[in-house]
């Protein structure tokens, strides 16, 4: 991979998914007009608010 001097976004992340996650992106990237994968990915990533909720009381009945 060419190496560019000052690049803005230095920092790659990869990851893997399967082929019924692949349709789901490409379908998801047509409905935006997105051609681009890294942008779609940065926006996918960064402009949405991930929410974690906490079922641990729920998964001891002996409490």
């Amino acid at each position: 991979m060419k190496i560019i001097e000052n690049r803005e976004r230095s920092i790659q992340k990869k990851f893997r998914v399967n082929e019924k996650e692949n349709e789901r992106i490409k379908l998801m990237m047509r409905k935006t007009g997105i051609t681009n994968f890294s942008i779609f990915a940065r926006r996918a990533c960064c402009n949405k608010e991930i929410f974690s909720i906490d079922f641990s009381e729920y998964k001891n009945p002996n409490c």
